[in-house]
């Protein structure tokens, strides 16, 4: 402590969607020669010496000094030991102090509290975080679903952020009860808006499990581990994340509501690796109508691209035309153009455009058939057919609920049932609700279909479809098959939100009076759900016809079961 022998490391926190950095955790390393004691143990040994506050401020201090990578607008986490505030020596106001000096903002940083033991005086330890939360700091609570880390705490301390503890992360690829698990979580944080960051990946597999499940946020030894310096993970790891996430959550629903990309592409001009640039440029001088030149092999396959912004700029300045007039087109050329396939839809192609650097973001787009030059769509292009689908979809969205309609919904799952890859198609069918509207009026009656809705969309967190058919009828399409932990969240979730919309006595009885479809008072239920499901688990469908026929047949046993339940489709 004395010659200050600590430094920090940092380690980033990744979206587990597009690859980028959301925040860094500091860490601390002891740097002093032949020390026989690590970290854990000089914190504990700290503690047991009423030193904890100085040696966290030391920590703390070292962190945000050297901090100087920090981009504006990315978090940094700094770990807290809620036991810090018996220290005699614990100040409030000193991380404040070290900002001004650093020139870092409160809104960046982030209080990681790190529970080595229980909280002796819970009180004091929530007056601290209310002290801190007031001063536009936030909270992540670590080792969630370990030791002290419960829903207690989380509840008390209201947090922004949850970390997964390692211990559930590790083997989760294989371990269908972690997976669960996880899926609460991130139901949970989902309705209570909190970010959920899983710790400790290790492996490629945990990573592709936990973007499967849908966790927004990672962090692990997989991804990058500690640096001295603030460092971003490797462009063929985020290239990789981007890739997995599109295939695992959105290729197989992002159905093309107007088409692919191959339908909006166009061959344009192309050329050869080993052409004279000074052809190319004298090419582009010409035509300024013309933005790139695809380059291709003999099998037609991609090589790069050649810009017009780039190939001017190369044969620009006072020596520029001399220095390139000699060289060849592979010279100049990017390596690593944004290819997409042919198939791909135009939703899927604009998001993975606007996720480049800017200084390829307005590039056009390669695309692909069979790894072999097709064509290419411009940003342009993209933003026309973007319009077209919004348009689209509006005409077809119901208004009372948001959710896509007969039109969009016949076409995905016409795209999905011949096809190969798996699927679930959930029809979903309010019980008794006829009765209710009777007797409740139709505004209630409308409040009952949106509670239905809501309920589908807080428990379908894996880029599943909903679309809303018309009346009380719904329609869910999701890529998995073991999806009975869905259907029993969407049950639980819908009754929750029912009890409101009932009379306290109606509720309590368990049945309203209402007529019937004969006129005649009747004994009806409150409202329960039935499901109809069909899978290709066990079959495959040749046409929609014995898809229908299923579908109808499990929908019958579904409404012939009383109360809420759900039904497969044999």
């Amino acid at each position: 402590m004395e010659n200050e022998l600590i430094y920090p490391v940092y380690q980033p926190i990744v979206s587990l969607r597009d690859g980028e950095v959301m925040g860094y955790e500091a860490l601390s390393r002891i740097s002093m020669e032949n020390c026989l004691i690590n970290t854990e143990e000089f914190f504990h040994m700290a503690q047991r010496m009423d030193s904890l506050w100085r040696v966290e401020a030391l920590c703390r201090r070292k962190s945000l000094q050297n901090a100087l990578d920090k981009k504006a607008g990315i978090k940094l986490f700094l770990n807290v030991d809620p036991d810090v505030i018996k220290d005699p020596q614990f100040k409030e106001g000193v991380t404040c102090q070290f900002l001004r000096r650093y020139k870092l903002m409160p809104e960046d940083i982030v209080f990681e509290i790190t529970e080595r033991n229980s909280i002796q005086d819970e009180e004091a330890f929530r007056g601290v975080i209310r002290h801190y939360q007031n001063q536009t700091f936030q909270i992540a609570i670590d080792d969630f679903g370990n030791g002290y880390a419960g829903m207690n705490r989380i509840c008390a301390l209201e947090p922004e952020y949850i970390k997964i503890d390692m211990e559930i992360v590790r083997g989760i690829d294989k371990d269908n009860l972690k997976k669960s698990l996880v899926e609460s979580m991130i139901q949970f944080c989902k309705k209570n808006d909190i970010y959920l960051i899983a710790e400790g990946i290790e492996t490629r597999e945990e990573m592709l499990a936990l973007i499967k499940l849908g966790v927004p946020y990672g962090q692990g030894y997989f991804l990058l581990r500690p640096q001295p310096r603030m460092r971003e993970i490797t462009p063929e790891l985020r290239d990789y994340i981007c890739n997995a996430y599109d295939a695992v959550c959105s290729n197989w629903a992002e159905t093309a509501v107007l088409g692919t990309v191959g339908e909006i592409c166009s061959r344009r001009e192309v050329t050869v690796p080993d052409r004279p640039a000074k052809e190319i440029y004298e090419y582009f001088k010409e035509r300024p109508a013309v933005t790139e030149i695809t380059v291709l092999d003999p099998d037609e396959k991609v090589l790069g691209v050649l810009t017009r912004a780039g190939i001017l700029a190369e044969f620009g300045g006072m020596y520029g035309y001399d220095l390139s007039r000699k060289k060849k087109v592979r010279e100049f050329m990017d390596e690593k153009p944004l290819l997409v396939d042919v198939g791909d839809s135009v939703e899927k192609v604009s998001r993975k455009a606007l996720m480049r650097p800017q200084r390829t973001l307005y590039d056009a787009v390669i695309v692909t058939k069979d790894d072999k030059y097709c064509g290419v769509v411009t940003v342009k292009d993209l933003l026309e057919a973007a319009i077209a689908i919004k348009v689209h979809r509006a005409v077809d969205t119901n208004p009372l609920t948001g959710l896509p309609g007969n039109m969009v919904i016949d076409e995905k799952i016409e795209h999905v049932v011949p096809g190969k890859k798996s699927f679930s198609i959930i029809y979903v069918d309010l019980d008794n609700f006829k009765a209710y509207n009777d007797a409740y009026g139709f505004n209630n009656g409308d409040l009952m279909i949106k509670a239905l809705a809501e309920s589908m969309k807080e428990c379908c967190i894996q880029n599943e479809f909903i679309g809303h058919i018309g009346g009380d009828d719904f329609v869910i399409i999701t890529d998995q098959w073991n999806i009975q932990c869905l259907l029993k969240s969407i049950v639980e979730e819908f009754q929750r939100r029912v009890v409101s919309l009932y009379s306290s006595e109606d509720y309590a009885r368990g049945y309203i009076v209402s007529k019937n479809r004969h006129g005649e008072q009747e004994k009806f239920p409150v409202a329960s759900l039935s499901m109809a499901v069909v899978t290709n688990r066990r079959r495959r469908y040749k046409n929609m016809d014995e898809f229908s026929k299923q579908l109808v047949k499990a929908k019958k046993k579904s409404k012939a079961i009383a109360g809420s339940s759900y039904v497969f489709a044999e």
